[in-house]
């Protein structure tokens, strides 16, 4: 279908008019807008009708960022000329946008210009990709001027440059034909970084596009220069065809990187060195700590012992004392005994003859004798006289214990019987093992082997069996206030003392009635003392604090945390024995070891 060619101008200014992206606008000569399209209405969001009559440059300025340049359209505008001009503009939606403004002069017959026929078009893409080249060409010349590459063309198998950029001359001094040469790439490769390149390169060729790798050049001045080179690999029907790139100079920055790693390795030896050094301060610390923990406790432990010494001998000297002032009078209470009750036998026989010889008694005398009851006093003063006998020598008993148990007078080794010891720590506590306060008795047992005289230090270890057997003692008694009457009576408390003379066996054998654990024995032979007692036993965590100093399981007041301590020491460092507590419940057993050279051959 042909289009008329008369209407064909109108039509296609139709056609523009009606486009969204061109704004139109039809001008006097002085550039009022007599009319416009669809699309500026839309642009100065201002009514046709009233944009009628407005200069268009001045509804074009009411939506730009700078002025737009009116002095410039004012002077075309005088000269009847033609005018154009950019300007950019912010959008509702906070976008900039730039416009090409067009303005063209319509003239009439006589070639003077009536009209202007404006037109204006977005130029938006235009801009930022201008604006992104002017970037783009900024940041490639920052990066041309801040780094020195050469650009390069070489062949894939061998590596011959075919082309070398002109940057090589100022970077490594060679001239360009030196470039060219066969082999000259390979040959000016630092050794130690050769077979690492070529490595890049064969796996690139195989598995890559393009690479990067870096390495050592030798310059013209014999220098090592340090480069990148970016490789990009050349492909015709999967053969490798041609090797492209740039080798940059890194000398400075891996120098640099050089200098900071040897530093940094520099720095990390010196930390090391500190790390050790403070590690080693850190020991010898620790190690002084413990000494002076060790030198603390040896004094508190020596102090200890100091005022238990001094209360043990305070105590010994009172016993000691007491025991003596009653034993002079009890001795001559005791022996004078005998030759009193001979005279009272004397005296009652010639009063049994006077009764033979004289049957008839005076009425005075016989009232006498009947209000005095004297054949009862025949019959009872014997049994009176022989209990004041008993009781004067369970007297002299007690004082012989009581001495026993001090043995002030045996401050050093002495051979003596370890029964006498055990007997006489049983005989001061015998008021303890009775029944009382609610308190069953506890009942000893006492299973003695046949000893020889031991030698040793005997208070001392009079010392040990009282701290063990106390102890026993106390554990008894708590445990029978929480046992009823009938579980008492099924299991009443004791307490067992075994003595033997262990000759070098290994281990020594437990007692059919009480659970034994074997004691680590030397070969040497030992005396072995073990106190039972079937309490309720001692948890594990307190068995192994039993023998530290100050440790008690006792309430506030009832107990120092001393007496196992010392016990330990008397038995482990006076006598070089052993002293071990095992149990279980039902059951606890300490025993002493002392070993047999303090052991006299003859037996007691």
């Amino acid at each position: 279908m042909l289009v008329d060619s008369q209407n064909l101008p109108l039509t296609m200014f139709n056609a523009l008019a009606n486009r969204n992206d061109l704004f139109m606008a039809l001008t006097d000569r002085s550039g009022r807008i007599e009319w416009v399209n669809e699309a500026l209405v839309l642009l100065a969001e201002i009514p046709a009708e009233i944009l009628i009559g407005k200069k268009f440059f001045s509804v074009l300025a009411s939506h730009e960022k700078t002025n737009i340049q009116q002095a410039y359209i004012r002077e075309q505008l005088l000269k009847g000329e033609s005018f154009k001009f950019e300007f950019s503009y912010i959008s509702n939606n906070q976008q900039e946008h730039w416009l090409f403004v067009d303005g063209q002069a319509i003239s009439n017959a006589e070639g003077i210009t009536t009209n202007y026929a404006v037109i204006a078009n977005d130029i938006t893409l235009r801009k930022l990709t201008e604006k992104d080249l002017e970037q783009t060409r900024q940041r490639l010349k920052r990066l041309v001027e801040n780094v020195k590459l050469v650009p390069w063309e070489a062949e894939a198998s061998t590596h011959k440059f075919t082309y070398v950029g002109p940057q090589a001359i100022d970077l490594f001094g060679y001239e360009l034909a030196q470039w060219y040469q066969p082999q000259f790439w390979r040959s000016h490769i630092h050794p130690e970084d050769l077979p690492h390149v070529l490595e890049h390169q064969q796996v690139a060729a195989l598995q890559q596009d393009n690479y990067i790798v870096e390495y050592r050049f030798l310059a013209a001045d014999g220098n090592w220069i340090w480069v990148k080179n970016i490789v990009n690999i050349v492909r015709s029907q999967g053969e490798v065809t041609q090797l492209l790139g740039f080798i940059i100079d890194i000398n400075q920055p891996k120098n640099t990187e050089i200098s900071l790693q040897e530093a940094l390795s520099k720095l990390e030896q010196v930390n090391q060195e500190l790390e050790n050094r403070v590690q080693r301060r850190t020991t010898d610390l620790i190690q002084e700590k413990e000494k002076l923990q060790q030198t603390l406790q040896q004094l508190q432990q020596a102090q200890a012992q100091l005022i238990h010494r001094e209360k043990m001998s305070s105590l010994g000297q009172l016993v000691a004392g007491i025991a003596h002032e009653i034993n002079n009078p009890i001795n001559f209470i005791y022996g004078n005994l005998n030759p009193a009750t001979k005279y009272v036998e004397d005296i009652l026989y010639i009063l049994q003859l006077y009764q033979q010889q004289y049957p008839q008694l005076e009425t005075t005398l016989q009232a006498a004798i009947e209000e005095a009851d004297i054949d009862f006093i025949i019959e009872d003063l014997p049994n009176l006289l022989n209990s004041m006998k008993l009781g004067a020598n369970r007297i002299r008993e007690i004082v012989l214990s009581l001495r026993n148990f001090s043995r002030l007078d045996e401050a050093e080794i002495k051979h003596v019987n370890i029964h006498d010891g055990l007997d006489s720590t049983l005989m001061i506590l015998q008021n303890r093992l009775k029944a009382k306060n609610g308190c069953p008795q506890i009942q000893v047992i006492k299973e003695y082997g046949e000893l020889p005289l031991l030698e040793c230090y005997a208070g001392q270890l009079n010392q040990v069996f009282m701290n063990i057997i106390a102890n026993a003692i106390d554990s008894l008694e708590e445990y029978d206030r929480q046992r009823s009457p009938q579980e008492i009576l099924e299991n009443p408390s004791q307490i067992k003392i075994c003595t033997e003379l262990n000759k070098g066996d290994p281990t020594i054998e437990g007692r059919e009635e009480f659970y034994h654990k074997p004691y680590n024995m030397q070969s040497a032979p030992a005396v072995v003392i073990r106190i039972i007692d079937n309490g309720p036993g001692i948890s594990e965590a307190v068995r192994q604090r039993l023998f530290d100093p100050f440790f008690t399981t006792k309430g506030i007041g009832k107990g120092t945390g001393l007496g196992l301590s010392i016990s330990y020491q008397i038995v482990v460092e006076k006598h070089q024995g052993q002293l071990e507590c095992h149990s279980t419940p039902g059951y606890t057993e300490f025993a002493i070891v002392i070993p047999q050279e303090r052991i006299k051959t003859n037996y007691a």
